[in-house]
């Protein structure tokens, strides 16, 4: 790719494409286009087999769970459980994951004869993870614990749980640390003895595979003699719901999984979902990935970040259409007052980082005592995108969350400034922290040395990677149905980005207030900025244009459509 030092109208450096001609030629033995071969081979894929193997979503291409460290004992203790009737109680997360995970694990057990309930912690009074005050509660009422989508760090929590006779089995996906809590199993890929070939699951993805080696081990032990063996295919819905949402790679068999639960989705089989994706406006046959990210995780999350999480489960377990609709509302509702607290916030952040010019140094500290923690995360990413600087913002009861940019790993970069924080924890794009206020300058001019270290001195631009160049007269509207051969995109399989150059505006207007709406092209095609609109009149006469294709569908007819990701005025043609 070439580097080219021409800015666009969002501030961003393009990185272009080397031309399509010194790419690798297309593998003449696949039955397709030349262009889907080198987007292909772009991704990493270099022969018949790995392009076949991707191309291939059936779920017989899953791995054995039961090379999964830990496998056996989890599902022994379970399969006891079950027979013993002994109690269960399922520990999920907030999050979507969370909530997916602790709906598979209760959805399965109660179908196989388990007494099971479940517990999510409260974001604000109890925050992440597995606390003592809850281990003690459930201990008085179950003898087996499953922790989803945390467990895996909660060290002193599973202790107590040891101590109390709870058997504890963690299913999870976070980073090993170096002591492991005490438990009967600890389901985690990333555990360094763990044989499970697929290190990307999500805790819903390891939910799946930990319900799918149990049943085995149920039919093998007789238990489907006198009743109808469970289809574990109905949790799938809920697995590529919490595998988009929780930003995990949609890569072998996480991609395997989120195309059998969009092919479940489209059947809109479960009450609560098919209840979500009304409220959303989505169409249960043409659902995609990016639904789920953009419009129904959003939804789910914004009940764990402002109120108890408590609702999505119930939304996910219930089989009562009318108690659906209405956990669907509140949900929507809850989103709506997410999106206004994190707007506010939002506007709050910009006006104290212009006045007080932190976006003249490396990193941003941000701090305010009345921001609500369920939105900081959200929030920080709207300032790193808008200043291009790893960027912390911290709230009510000094929680705060990171995100960082390019370059940058912010988790290293926090590192060097632990000392002055309560506590921290994250990876390399995102983080959380919680700490005083009154260490908050310590802790920022630490950080900022490491960023400086890591990144040198601003100011720091954005990059933006197209995937390939194309001329305009090539594009048709049966590209977007070959396009969907590599679907479903997300993390580390994005929708493919297209760059073209020199086109011509042939009209330009607003719509909606302040998105731009363009017929670009010889051919003038049409074409939509969201978000654009403000920059209406810095376009000249020609534009470069970075856009993905998609199908736009008006009135039941069909036709090409550009979604315009950046644009930048043409610098030679203007």
């Amino acid at each position: 790719m070439t580097n080219d030092q021409h800015l666009s109208l969002t501030g961003k450096q393009w990185v272009l494409p080397e031309p399509t001609s010194t790419q690798p030629i297309p593998l003449p033995s696949l039955s397709l286009e030349p262009w889907i071969c080198h987007l292909l081979h772009q991704r990493g894929l270099q022969d018949d087999h790995q392009i076949k193997s991707y191309l291939n979503t059936s779920l017989q291409n899953l791995e054995d769970p039961r090379l999964m460290a830990d496998m056996p004992q989890a599902v022994e203790r379970l399969s006891q459980a079950i027979t013993e009737k002994h109690s269960i109680v399922i520990y999920g997360d907030y999050d979507v994951d969370g909530v997916c995970s602790t709906t598979i694990m209760v959805e399965f057990l109660r179908g196989v004869g388990a007494t099971v309930d479940y517990y999510i912690p409260d974001r604000k009074s109890e925050g992440y993870g597995v606390n003592e005050n809850a281990i003690r509660e459930i201990a008085s009422r179950a003898q087996v614990l499953v922790t989803t989508d945390c467990g895996i760090t909660a060290l002193e929590p599973l202790t107590v749980a040891n101590q109390l006779g709870l058997d504890v089995i963690v299913v999870d996906h976070h980073q090993v640390p170096d002591e492991l809590p005490p438990a009967v199993a600890l389901l985690d890929p990333h555990r360094p003895d763990c044989n499970f070939p697929f290190k990307g699951l999500c805790a819903a993805g390891v939910a799946f595979m930990l319900i799918a080696a149990l049943r085995r081990h149920l039919r093998e032990s007789g238990a489907f003699t006198e009743s109808k063996e469970p289809d574990i295919r109905v949790h799938l819905d809920a697995v590529a719901l919490a595998t988009v949402a929780d930003m995990v790679p949609i890569q072998g068999t996480n991609r395997i999984l989120v195309a059998a639960g969009l092919r479940l989705l489209a059947q809109a089989k479960r009450p609560g979902l098919a209840a979500l994706m009304k409220v959303s406006k989505i169409i249960p046959e043409q659902i995609s990935a990016s639904d789920l990210g953009y419009r129904i995780g959003p939804r789910i999350n914004a009940r764990g970040r402002l109120d108890h999480a408590g609702a999505g489960v119930e939304l996910m377990l219930t089989q009562d259409a009318a108690k659906a609709a209405e956990l669907a509302r509140v949900l929507d509702e809850a989103n709506l007052t997410r999106r206004e607290i994190e707007k506010n916030t939002v506007d709050q952040a910009i006006e104290r980082v212009e006045k007080e010019q932190l976006n003249e140094s490396a990193s941003m500290v941000v701090y305010d005592p009345t921001w609500h923690p369920g939105v900081l995360g959200l929030v920080a990413s709207r300032l790193t995108q808008r200043f291009c600087r790893p960027t912390v913002v911290i709230g009510e009861g000094g929680k705060g969350s990171a995100r960082s940019i390019e370059g940058v790993n912010i988790h290293a970069a926090m590192a060097t400034a632990q000392e002055f924080a309560v506590r921290f924890g994250g990876h390399h794009a995102a983080a959380g922290l919680t700490i005083e206020p009154e260490q908050i300058p310590n802790f920022h001019r630490a950080l900022n040395q490491a960023v400086l270290e890591q990144k040198g001195n601003p100011p720091f631009i954005a990059v933006l990677r197209p995937d390939m160049e194309i001329q305009t007269q090539n594009l048709h509207l049966g590209m977007v149905s070959q396009l969907e051969q590599l679907a479903p995109f997300g993390q580390k399989n994005p929708e493919p980005l297209f760059v073209a150059t020199g086109l011509p505006i042939r009209s330009k207007r607003i719509v909606g207030q302040k998105h731009l709406k363009l017929s670009i092209g010889s051919e003038g095609h049409d074409a939509i900025a969201f978000g654009f609109g403000e920059h209406l009149n810095a376009l000249g006469n020609y534009v470069d244009a970075v856009f993905r294709i998609e199908r736009n569908v008006y009135r039941g007819k069909e036709s090409l459509q550009l979604k315009i990701e950046d644009l930048r005025p043409s610098q030679e043609l203007n």
